[in-house]
């Protein structure tokens, strides 16, 4: 995955991740337009973070991170989603790290069920900072985390 720059983050949406599409149609609308019209982030919130929590983290990422059973189709579109992710994580300039951190990463800490469900899709990038995290939290680390792995 190529990092995500701040300029190319709704076009790589949504071309990674068709599914938000709806939910972009809903943010675009309430600022007048459609969703095709949205090619910049600010063109419908201050924040990235602010735009991929509403249309990604909250009502797709989240509850099926959080979900009981996965099917197949769950599987794929959490891999794509850290795909996504990792993208985020290797922004030209580190211009999307934070914003991955604080909308993706941190609400990992949900449970140990989730923080295994992201261990099992996470990129390098993105394992790594989910590791930082834990170590700079104090949480114990799973010595299965730390192996490299991918769904």
């Amino acid at each position: 995955m190529q990092g995500i720059s701040s300029r190319d983050l709704v076009g790589q949406l949504v071309r990674l991740l068709p599914e938000v599409e709806p939910y972009l149609e809903t943010a675009a609308r309430r600022h007048g337009r459609r969703a095709s019209q949205v090619t910049h982030w600010d063109q419908v919130n201050t924040h990235p973070g602010t735009l991929l929590s509403e249309v990604l983290a909250h009502p797709l990422f989240q509850p099926r991170m959080e979900s009981a059973e996965m099917d197949a189709a769950d599987e794929e579109f959490l891999a794509g989603c850290f795909d996504f992710i990792e993208g985020l994580e290797e922004s030209p300039g580190g211009e999307l790290v934070e914003t991955a951190y604080f909308t993706f990463v941190e609400p990992l800490m949900e449970s140990r069920e989730v923080l295994d469900r992201a261990f099992r899709f996470a990129g390098p990038r993105t394992r790594a900072e989910i590791l930082a995290m834990l170590r700079g939290w104090n949480v114990p680390v799973d010595a299965s985390w730390e192996a490299e792995r991918r769904a």
